[in-house]
C-alpha cells in the first residue's frame, strides 16, 4: 500500500519542473537570438550608414565613400606617406631589408606564415586558392582548427583544442602583415600586393561577421586588426583594386569594428576591483586610431572620448612612475609603450595632442627601456613574453624578442629626444622611416649610468667597463593578479659586452603546454635561490594567468664609490614556511667589471638550498676544482663559489621569444643546509683580482 504523498513534497516537484520549464525557454530563447544576430549576418545598410554619418555633418554614405577613395581626407595616420623618399632611402642604406620585405610579401602571396615559431605554414583554404583566402580559424603551429561556429558570448577557454594554441590564429587575424604587403607594393608597384591587400579584407569580412567564431573571441584581437587595417591602407591609398564598392565595404567593415570595441572592452575583477591589462590598452588603441583616422564613422564621438580619456588614466596607472611596465613583464614593456607611442603620434598628426603628463609618462617608459639595454640592443626577458605588437613597420617575421631599438628610434623622433636613440646604431634605425619625417640621426653615445635602480618596477642595472648586471626583484605586478609575473625575486642576469652569460630563460608557451608554461614561470628556472623545492610566490598550476604573492620584495640599498657600485635586494617569501627564512642578495660590481654575489640568509640552517645559473645558448661551459669556466662566441667568464657549493652542469631551455625554445645549459649548485652567508664572485675572462677571499673583504667595506 503505498504512502499518502506529501504536500510539501508535491510543492517542492512541482516549482523545480516549473523552473526548468522556464531555464529551458530562456535556452531556447537565447539560442534563437544567436541564430538570427551571428548566423545570419550582414553589414550595416547603406542607410544606417548614412545616418551615422548625418550626425557627423556627412551628406550621405555613397559621397563618403567616394571621398575616400579619390583620398579627399588626406593623411590619415602618422605613417608616412612620402613614398620616393622612403623607397630611395631603403634601396640605398638598407638593401638587405628591402630583399627581406619581397621575400616575405611573395610568401604572402602565397599564403605561406611563420607565426610565433611555427615552420612556414600554408594558410590558403584550397590547394590552389590565394594568398588572399586565409583559413582564419586554423591554429598554423598545431595544423588544428577552431570551431567558427559560436558566438563571442560563448567563448571561453575551456572550448581550447587539444593541442592548440588560441594565438597562432589570432596572430594571423590581426593582419599585421599588411605593412610589408604595402612597402612591397611601393618597392614594385606590383598590383598583386595591392590586390592582396584588398581582397584579404574582402575575404576576412565575408567569413568573420562580427562577434562569430575565433576571430572575434578576444576584443585585442579585433583592436589590433583595425590597427592593421588602417595602417596598412597608407601604403595602398589610390590603388586600382580599391574601388568604390571596396570601400563601401571597407568602411561597414570599420564601423562594425569600431561597434564591437566599444561594447565589448576588456576588463577584469578582483577583490571587488577592476583590473585593466595590455588588453584594455589595444581596446583603447584601436578605437582612437578609427576615431582619428575615420572620424566620421565616430557617432557622437563615442569612441573617441573612451579611447582618449582612459589612455590618460591608463597611462598613469600602467606605466610606473620609474617608467616599467606595471604588469611586472619587460617583453610586455614593449607593447604597452608602442600602444602609448602610437596613441601620441596619432594625436600629434591630427593637432589633438594628449597632455603634457601624459607625454611625460611615456618618455619615462622609454627611459626605462634606454636604461634596461645592454651593448649588443639586447634587453633582459624578465617576466612574459608573447611577441605581442601594436604594429609591425619594419622587419615583419624577422624581428627580435630580445630588442627594443625600434622603440626607441620612435620615441626619440616623436618625443623629439635623441637622446633616447643615441646608442642604436644608424643600421637599426630604419623604423624611423614609417614615423613622419626623419629627424637627423644621433651617432654620439651617451655615457650609460653606473647604476640605476628603478624600485616601483623592482629592476636594478650595474654597469662597470663591459660587465653588466640585472637583478630582478618585483611584487606580483597587475595590481597583484600575476598574470605575467615570474618567480624571479633576486635573479641576475650576467653580460660581458656583447656576450650574453647567465640569463633569465624568457617565457616559450602560454595555453597550447600548460606544463612548459608553469616551468619557465618557475623559481626552479630563475637565476636565483630555491627554498626546500617550493616557490617563491605560489600559483595554481591549473591557472596559467594567475600568481599569488607571498612576502615582500624590495631594494633595501643601493650605492655608488669609485671602486665599485652595488645593490642590495630582499624578500620574504619564504618567511611562510614553518621555520621562517629571509633571503637577502647583494651585488657589487667593480670598475674592472669583477662581480661579487653575496647571498644572505636570515632563519635556522634546516633549509634545502638550491642555486641556479641559466647560460645563454651557444655558451659553453667548464667545470674544475669548484672554478667554473664559461665561453662564448663573443667572450666569456668565471665563477668562483665560496667552498662548500659545487656547481655541476645540467641541460636547460630558453626563448627568444614565444613559440621558441632552445637547448642550453644551467649551473645547478645545491646544499643540504643554510649557511648564513654564500659569497661567489663573477669574473669577466682575463680579469685580475679572482681570489674570492680579497672580494669579500672587498666587499665587506663597501657594505659596511
Amino acid at each position: 500500500m503505498r504512502s499518502p504523498l506529501n504536500p510539501g513534497s508535491l510543492i517542492r516537484r512541482a516549482a523545480e519542473k516549473g523552473r526548468s520549464l522556464i531555464r529551458r525557454a530562456d535556452q531556447i530563447g537565447e539560442l534563437i537570438w544567436e541564430r538570427k544576430k551571428y548566423h545570419f549576418p550582414s553589414q550595416p545598410s547603406t542607410a544606417e550608414m548614412t545616418a551615422r554619418l548625418l550626425r557627423m555633418g556627412v551628406p550621405g554614405f555613397s559621397e563618403y565613400a567616394y571621398g575616400q577613395m579619390v583620398g579627399s581626407y588626406g593623411a590619415r595616420t602618422f605613417v608616412a606617406l612620402d613614398k620616393q623618399r622612403i623607397v630611395d632611402t631603403l634601396r640605398s642604406r638598407y638593401p638587405g631589408e628591402v630583399e627581406s620585405i619581397l621575400a616575405i610579401a611573395e610568401r604572402i602571396l602565397h599564403g605561406r606564415f611563420e607565426v610565433l615559431g611555427s615552420d612556414l605554414a600554408d594558410l590558403r583554404r584550397g590547394a590552389r586558392g590565394r594568398g588572399s583566402a586565409i583559413t582564419w580559424n586554423l591554429d598554423p603551429i598545431s595544423g588544428k582548427q577552431f570551431a567558427n561556429v559560436f558566438n563571442h558570448w560563448r567563448w571561453n577557454p575551456g572550448m581550447l583544442t587539444s593541442g592548440a594554441d588560441i594565438k597562432g590564429p589570432w596572430e594571423i587575424g590581426r593582419c599585421q602583415h599588411f605593412v610589408v604587403l604595402g612597402q612591397a607594393y611601393w618597392l614594385t608597384n606590383d598590383r598583386r600586393f595591392s590586390r592582396c591587400f584588398a581582397e584579404t579584407i574582402q575575404d576576412f569580412l565575408k567569413h568573420n561577421p562580427p562577434g562569430f567564431g575565433v576571430q572575434w573571441a578576444c576584443t585585442m584581437d579585433v583592436a589590433l586588426r583595425v590597427v592593421s587595417w588602417i595602417a596598412g591602407l597608407s601604403f595602398f591609398q589610390n590603388a586600382p583594386e580599391l574601388g568604390i564598392r571596396w570601400w563601401r565595404m571597407f568602411l561597414k567593415g570599420l564601423a562594425e569594428h569600431g561597434t564591437f570595441i566599444a561594447a565589448n572592452l576588456e576588463f577584469g575583477t578582483m577583490n571587488g576591483e577592476i583590473i585593466t591589462s595590455n588588453h584594455y590598452l589595444s581596446n583603447l588603441l584601436g578605437l582612437y586610431w578609427l576615431a582619428l583616422a575615420f572620424p566620421h564613422l565616430d557617432a557622437g564621438c563615442v569612441w573617441r572620448g573612451i579611447a582618449e580619456n582612459a589612455l590618460e588614466q591608463e597611462i598613469q596607472k600602467q606605466i610606473h612612475p620609474d617608467g616599467g611596465d606595471f604588469e611586472s613583464s619587460v617583453p610586455y614593456q614593449r607593447l604597452v609603450i608602442e600602444i602609448f607611442l602610437s596613441a601620441f603620434a596619432l594625436s600629434v598628426h591630427h593637432g589633438v595632442p594628449l597632455s603634457a603628463a601624459y607625454r611625460a609618462r611615456l618618455l619615462k617608459g622609454l627611459e626605462f627601456v634606454a636604461g634596461l639595454r645592454q651593448e649588443n640592443g639586447r634587453v633582459p626577458q624578465i617576466g612574459d613574453a608573447d611577441n605581442g605588437r601594436a604594429h609591425v613597420f619594419t622587419r615583419y617575421g624577422v624581428w627580435r624578442q630580445e630588442s627594443m631599438d625600434h622603440l626607441l628610434v620612435a620615441g626619440a623622433h616623436i618625443l623629439k629626444c635623441p637622446e633616447l636613440a643615441a646608442s642604436v646604431p644608424e643600421a637599426e634605425q630604419l623604423e624611423v622611416l614609417f614615423w613622419g619625417p626623419a629627424p637627423e640621426v644621433q651617432t654620439s653615445s651617451p655615457t650609460p649610468k653606473r647604476l640605476e635602480v628603478f624600485p616601483n618596477t623592482g629592476i636594478a642595472i650595474m654597469r662597470a667597463k663591459d660587465t653588466y648586471v640585472a637583478m630582478s626583484n618585483s611584487i606580483v605586478g597587475t595590481r597583484g593578479f600575476g598574470n605575467h609575473k615570474h618567480n624571479d625575486q633576486l635573479a641576475i642576469e650576467w653580460i660581458i659586452g656583447k656576450q650574453p652569460l647567465a640569463v633569465d630563460g624568457g617565457s616559450y608557451i602560454y595555453t597550447r603546454d600548460p606544463e612548459s608554461r608553469n616551468l619557465f614561470r618557475s623559481t626552479a628556472t630563475h637565476n636565483t635561490v630555491m627554498v626546500d623545492g617550493l616557490e617563491q610566490n605560489t600559483f595554481d598550476k591549473s591557472r596559467l594567468f594567475k600568481m599569488d604573492q607571498q612576502g615582500v620584495a624590495t631594494f633595501m640599498d643601493s650605492r655608488s664609490q669609485d671602486f665599485a657600485v652595488g645593490v642590495a635586494g630582499r624578500h620574504t617569501a619564504y618567511c611562510r614556511l614553518d621555520a621562517p627564512l629571509v633571503h637577502v642578495r647583494r651585488v657589487l660590481l667593480r670598475t674592472d667589471g669583477g662581480m661579487l654575489l653575496d647571498d644572505l640568509f636570515e632563519g635556522p640552517p634546516e633549509h634545502r638550498l638550491r642555486w641556479y645559473f641559466l647560460l645563454y645558448p651557444g655558451v659553453s661551459v667548464r667545470i674544475q676544482d669548484g672554478i667554473v669556466e664559461l665561453s662564448g662566441p663573443e667572450g666569456g667568464g668565471v665563477i668562483n663559489a665560496a667552498s662548500g657549493l659545487q656547481f655541476r652542469s645540467e641541460p636547460g631551455w630558453y626563448s627568444d621569444g614565444y613559440g621558441s625554445r632552445i637547448r642550453t645549459s644551467a649551473l645547478v649548485g645545491e646544499m643540504d643546509h643554510c649557511p648564513p652567508r654564500m659569497s661567489l664572485l663573477f669574473l669577466p675572462a682575463g680579469c685580475p683580482g679572482t681570489d674570492l677571499a680579497d672580494a669579500i673583504a672587498l666587499a665587506d667595506r663597501f657594505w659596511a
